[in-house]
């Protein structure tokens, strides 16, 4: 008897944890990023699943889910892609270092060079 109340009591436990973690889904992005020269109008666009907002050298970045195993550098990457050269960029509140955007405009760059020469 006490086997199958701990039964009873385990599954309930297991499907409450389930639920939860099926309603919870990923969590919202935010991020910012800095241009190096600054947009001449308002500009939006979507990159990688974040709807990006720009105005002068400021950009936000927002979505409501979205779940990534992209490293900083990579997520950088593809913003500095679409948007141009970085000054600085932050993401889920984790800003990169000075170095880490240098490296992240130079990856940018070089596989901007590699899509053009083909």
């Amino acid at each position: 008897m006490t086997n199958k109340r701990f039964l009873i009591g385990a599954a309930i436990v297991a499907a409450m944890f389930s639920s939860t973690v099926s309603l919870a889904g990923a969590p919202p992005f935010s991020g910012e990023a800095t241009l190096a020269k600054a947009v001449a109008a308002p500009a939006e666009l979507q990159i990688d699943g974040v709807t990006w907002k720009c105005e002068g050298d400021k950009c936000q970045g927002r979505a409501e889910r979205r779940s990534t195993l992209d490293s900083q550098i990579k997520e950088c990457r593809k913003v500095a892609e679409s948007l141009g050269e970085l000054t600085a960029y932050v993401s889920r509140g984790r800003p990169m270092t000075k170095n880490s955007v240098e490296t992240c405009n130079r990856l940018a760059t070089s596989k901007e060079e590699l899509v053009a020469n083909k």
